[in-house]
């Protein structure tokens, strides 16, 4: 009876210490796998973070928000492919403007030679950086520039004869070939709205050919050789980029060379 006696205790400190144990690997497995993951994620934050500076002539330490959303990376990793990135870049040089750029990619293979299934971005000009465009917006000198409803609004003052004659304009922007087209889409003299077509044959038609022909700045010639420009609009008080990438690789030429405009 003594030797049963002491050896039922010596069993639960045999079991407290299998529990003990199986607790402890547990948590190291749980510690392991959340470094992992951490571990996987700021090696993709570093490669998503330096193939942007590439692409965008950014500055090696340009801020970004990357965010690889909630799902597991150590599983995404396994499977060759990281299911979806949302970076977020202020202040990014397209030419004289400065934009604030959203980008969004999907399906984007650990093979940096493989292309991503989509990628699209938006690139947001506020009023300030698009009156750096005045001289894409017109062949004359402008006294004010703004953003409308879907317009971009201008002004100057044209000299004929002996007056001044207060001119503005209504220019709409569009996507072609890489270009920003502007577009005038009214006309105002002296408060009255006049038809475009009167204006350019009448006695100002000289210089309102140069007000009011249609101008381009090209964004193609600033963006990666891979991205598109698809779509212009005003909205929102910005001038607004849509762009889109095909057979974007992020180890390939596509995104460190340079488009062209057609």
């Amino acid at each position: 009876m003594a030797d049963a006696t002491i050896e039922q205790p010596k069993k639960r400190r045999r079991m407290l210490g299998w529990g003990i144990a199986l607790v402890v690997l547990v948590v190291l497995l749980v510690v392991g796998y959340f470094v992992a993951e951490g571990a996987v994620r700021n090696y993709a934050d570093g490669v998503v973070h330096d193939q942007l500076v590439t692409a965008f002539d950014l500055d090696a330490d340009h801020p970004m928000q990357i965010d690889f959303g909630p799902g597991s990376m150590l599983l995404q990793a396994a499977s060759g492919a990281i299911d979806r990135v949302d970076v977020g870049v202020d202040d990014v040089s397209l030419g004289d403007l400065s934009v604030d750029l959203d980008l969004s990619a999907a399906g984007i293979p650990l093979d940096e030679t493989q292309t991503t299934d989509t990628i699209a971005a938006t690139a947001t000009v506020d009023e300030a950086n698009v009156a750096k465009l005045r001289d894409y917006l017109s062949g004359i000198q402008l006294d004010s520039i703004s953003l409308g409803d879907g317009v971009i609004d201008v002004s100057t003052t044209v000299k004929a004869l002996f007056l001044s004659v207060p001119v503005s304009a209504s220019i709409a922007p569009s996507a072609a070939d890489g270009d920003i087209v502007f577009t005038p889409k009214s006309v105002t003299v002296s408060g009255a709205e006049v038809s475009i077509d009167d204006l350019l044959s009448g006695p100002l038609g000289s210089v309102a050919s140069g007000f009011l022909g249609a101008q381009s700045f090209c964004v193609a010639q600033y963006l990666p050789a891979a991205m598109t420009l698809d779509d212009v609009a005003v909205t929102g008080g910005n001038l607004v980029l849509g762009l889109t990438g095909e057979n974007v690789a992020l180890g390939g030429s596509g995104l460190s060379d340079k488009g062209t405009c057609g």
